[in-house]
């Protein structure tokens, strides 16, 4: 058996990828032909929703160490495949960016919305962690506006389905959830994209995910204060 297969045959599929160094190309290979093979020529809508759920399903077969290095060569393929996907076919991606984040919520969630794993995720969607293409880089260059647009304009839809479903968190941790979004309000590279950034902020809805008990208690970057303009003491 090849070394880095680590589990058997009966296994799921990508489960049995063991990853090496965080980030491999064989992950980044296989998961570019998935989309590429399957979804690229799935011509109707109901095959494609149920296409596109399979595979952001596989997220749920993996142990937390195979989390945040498939999802990162997720994230990295969708980037850098990106600008050739023909504009006939870029809703199906769109639909699959959108199970993908839907996805990632539900095994945060199911890990009972862990503060370790949530700050990792952080790092990987903002780009400071696993290595690859981070989809809410506030400078990455490499990254189009066209699939940070698509990731804020589902993010709250996804999110709020996920917690609702699961029942209200503390503010902490919607503050922890928002915080990829709140960095590029603050960081992003265009006006666009800050602005974009700045209304899904603004969305009543997340104000409905907080228990009673934690509501306007919510921890937001640890440098959130640093950058602000001393402007003297009140008389």
């Amino acid at each position: 058996m090849d070394p880095i297969l680590k589990y058997g045959p009966s296994d799921p599929p990508m489960a049995r990828i063991k990853i090496d160094n965080v980030y491999t190309v064989l992950v980044h290979d296989s998961l570019k032909s998935l989309p590429r093979l399957g979804l690229y020529h799935t011509p109707n809508p109901n095959p494609q929703h149920t296409l596109c759920l399979s595979l952001a399903s596989l997220l749920h077969t993996l142990p937390t160490t195979l989390f945040l290095p498939f999802l990162t060569a997720f994230w990295t393929t969708i980037i850098s495949e990106y600008t050739s996907i023909p504009q006939l076919r870029l809703d199906k991606y769109l639909l699959l960016i959108r199970c993908y984040i839907s996805s990632t919520f539900q095994y945060l969630a199911s890990h009972d919305w862990d503060k370790g794993l949530i700050r990792e995720w952080r790092s990987l969607m903002e780009g400071d962690g696993e290595p690859g293409l981070a989809p809410l880089s506030p400078g990455n260059g490499k990254v189009p506006d066209g699939v940070r647009y698509h990731v804020l304009d589902v993010w709250v839809d996804e999110v709020c389905k996920v917690v609702e479903g699961n029942g209200k968190v503390g503010g902490e941790v919607r503050g922890q959830l928002m915080g990829p979004v709140r960095r590029l309000e603050k960081e992003g590279r265009t006006k666009v994209v800050k602005s974009r950034a700045r209304d899904v902020l603004a969305d009543e809805r997340l104000e409905t995910l907080v228990l009673a008990e934690d509501d306007g208690v919510e921890v937001e970057d640890e440098d959130k204060d640093e950058d602000e303009e001393f402007e003297g003491f009140e008389d």
